[in-house]
């Protein structure tokens, strides 16, 4: 399922990066655990908006991958809360749906990047490791 990918980090990183992962799609949050474990990032999981921006405010991420359509919050209402807050975390916005205003919101809005759904495993992770490095 996840083998067009890098299996580990380089060797000499000492430490796990930690990346949030904020999707409600079951199918969709197991591929990106497995994918980015496997890869050799430790990783958790928030199914809901509220749940996403709690953990996310906790500072303890290197990264964040968010799904724009989340229940409780959107995925860009978590972006703007975490930039009002002072968090610079590095998002990854998520979204099936093709609207460029979404896009274009999401990046002016502090994502520093923004990948369709369906999307291609190979190409999400390499886009999580140039951020992360």
């Amino acid at each position: 399922m996840c083998e067009n990918y890098p299996r580990s980090m380089d060797n000499d990183v000492k430490e796990k990066a930690r990346i949030l992962v904020a999707d409600d799609v079951e199918a969709v949050t197991t591929l990106l655990v497995t994918a980015l474990e496997i890869a050799g990032y430790e990783v958790e999981v928030a199914t809901d908006g509220e749940k996403a921006f709690e953990l996310g405010n906790s500072g303890e991420f290197d990264l964040a991958i968010i799904d724009q359509l989340m229940p409780g919050l959107l995925g860009i209402e978590i972006l703007k809360g975490w930039r009002r807050e002072g968090l610079d975390m590095p998002v990854i916005m998520l979204s099936g749906v093709e609207d460029d205003d979404i896009v274009v919101g999401s990046l002016e809005s502090g994502a520093i990047d923004f990948v369709h759904k369906p999307f291609r495993l190979p190409e999400l992770m390499a886009r999580v490791k140039k951020h992360l490095s």
